[in-house]
């Protein structure tokens, strides 16, 4: 019995993959990327409101982009061995820690200069108060991270996955950093 001769196959110009690429779904998670987005943004506020050194926002921007590449949600990590999905998990605690560090820094930079005015223990409450907001507003940006990262799955691939989320959160963060620059100009 002969063979059939085979067609050659037609590879996709490169215009047809840079579409496919760039094709997205009509079910995309909308909400979820602007929650990301806004809760990002409420940190960069937080950052640009208070005198506090410029590196933070280094700092800030390293937390953003762990958790967009760990991509840390339940179903994201369940495609994963053992000990590739504790190490993604570790990048996402890291990148929160990153996130939560910077803020705690941001944050307690309220306060007064006079010493002699200075109450230790409305000091301590103070600190407290304000670190217990950076944790809060870390741990909710990680969770609405994760939760988005795994919808987004469902649609993406991982690369396009982390590259949404990144530029969510560093939106967020440039679009706080410049209302709380700009809040700080027009109080001046």
């Amino acid at each position: 019995m002969a063979s059939t001769p085979r067609r050659p196959r037609r590879s996709a110009s490169l215009g047809q993959r840079f579409q496919a690429w760039f094709a997205t779904p009509g079910n995309l998670p909308w909400l979820w990327i602007v929650g990301t987005a806004f809760v990002y943004a409420i940190a960069g506020l937080m950052l640009a409101s208070f005198p506090a050194p410029y590196w933070i926002w280094n700092l800030a921007l390293a937390g953003v982009l762990a958790q967009a590449i760990a991509l840390a949600g339940p179903r994201a990590l369940s495609r994963f061995r053992w000990w590739s999905a504790n190490l993604l998990a570790l990048l996402a605690i890291v990148g929160a820690g990153a996130m939560v560090v910077a803020l705690a820094i941001a944050l307690n930079y309220v306060g007064t200069d006079q010493l002699d005015q200075l109450v230790p223990q409305q000091a301590a409450m103070e600190v407290l108060k304000m670190s217990l907001i950076a944790v809060v507003t870390a741990a909710l940006a990680g969770i609405i991270n994760a939760e988005t990262g795994d919808r987004l799955l469902a649609l993406f691939n991982r690369l396009q996955s982390s590259l949404i989320l990144a530029a969510a959160g560093i939106l967020g963060l440039a679009i706080g950093g410049g209302i709380g620059v700009i809040a700080v100009a027009g109080a001046v």
